[in-house]
């Protein structure tokens, strides 16, 4: 394991990105949405991605100059994403949606035709810095069984909402609809390390149990709806893997993009004084022995702040695969 500079992955990724086609902003889209999830700690969401993306860009499934189409009016977008990598269709939309909500009060925009998108908190956090509260949705492939159930039926299909408070407070709640995500299952099946009890159904370990039973099950059904059913794009189930081959047809993912001017409905630096007092109620309710009562977004924060100082952990292998990006051709089998 070593710690590497967030400015070192991100100049090899971008590297990468530039050398595949992307545009500028499209590789910092990329890059800046990987690298801030890393650097928050959410280590199964950020750079770890990043050959897969590879991988998608290589072969097809994504396109490195979209034809991206918007349709609506109002207040209601919607933008067809063209296959898209999903962190560009995702900062696009969002930035969008932002954009609505400061002109309008309320901007929604709908998403199809993308790909994964990496973090939630990556858009809903790109629209906490543009003053507004922002919420987003996505849809994902099948790994989550119904509660009660043995078969995927529904994708981790996360939720994330941010909102900045007064003096650069910040609530950021970001969580999958899954007791844990795919991701770091397969995370700890590649190093080895066990599985907490109650992560999966199966004993093979590839289906996923909601969280909290039949409240997490109705959550990612909500996702699922807001997002694949809004724009007509497949289901979870009819979803290919993001991990599986082939790597040359679309996917097809679907995601949502909610904001809201605060100051659409009452004085903004009012709204963001009384989001910061409520947080400072939660951060100062007593807790039990050997345990800290924090508000959605401080750890995130705090590590933030310790990996802009020392480093992104990676394990040898992930950076022997950043390592071989300098290359000037650098397509290669996913590690």
């Amino acid at each position: 394991m070593r710690a590497v500079a967030a400015e070192t992955l991100a100049g090899l990724m971008t590297q990468a990105l530039r050398r595949r086609g992307l545009s500028e902003e499209h590789a910092a889209y990329v890059v800046d949405g990987l690298v801030e999830t890393s650097l928050r700690g959410v280590d199964t969401h950020g750079v770890r991605l990043f050959p897969t993306y590879l991988a998608e860009l290589d072969g097809g499934r994504a396109r490195a100059r979209p034809e991206l189409r918007w349709s609506g009016e109002g207040a209601a977008r919607v933008l067809d994403a063209g296959g898209a990598l999903g962190l560009v269709a995702g900062r696009v939309a969002a930035d969008e949606a932002a954009r609505l909500a400061r002109e309008l009060g309320v901007g929604a925009v709908s998403v199809r035709s993308s790909n994964h998108f990496g973090a939630a908190a990556v858009y809903t956090l790109a629209m906490a810095r543009q003053g507004v509260l922002g919420l987003s949705f996505t849809n994902s492939d099948a790994l989550v069984a119904p509660h009660g159930g043995r078969r995927p039926a529904f994708g981790t299909n996360p939720i994330s909402m941010a909102a900045r408070g007064a003096g650069g407070d910040l609530f950021c709640a970001d969580f999958a609809t899954s007791q844990v995500s795919y991701s770091k299952v397969r995370h700890h099946r590649a190093h080895g390390l066990p599985l907490e009890p109650g992560w999966v159904v199966d004993e093979d370990e590839t289906v996923l149990k909601p969280l909290g039973g039949h409240k997490g099950q109705c959550l990612g059904m909500m996702v699922e709806i807001l997002c694949a059913v809004v724009a007509g794009m497949p289901l979870d189930a009819e979803l290919s893997h993001l991990y599986a081959p082939p790597y040359d047809e679309p996917r097809r993912v679907a995601h949502l993009f909610l904001a809201l001017d605060p100051g659409a409905f009452r004085a903004a630096e009012a709204f963001r004084g009384d989001l910061s007092r409520f947080l400072g109620q939660v951060r100062g309710e007593p807790a039990v022995a050997g345990a800290r009562v924090v508000a959605p977004g401080d750890l995130e924060e705090e590590t933030a702040a310790a990996r802009r100082r020392d480093g992104v952990p990676l394990a040898d292998e992930e950076w022997a695969f950043f390592e071989s990006l300098a290359r000037p051709s650098d397509r290669q089998t996913l590690p």
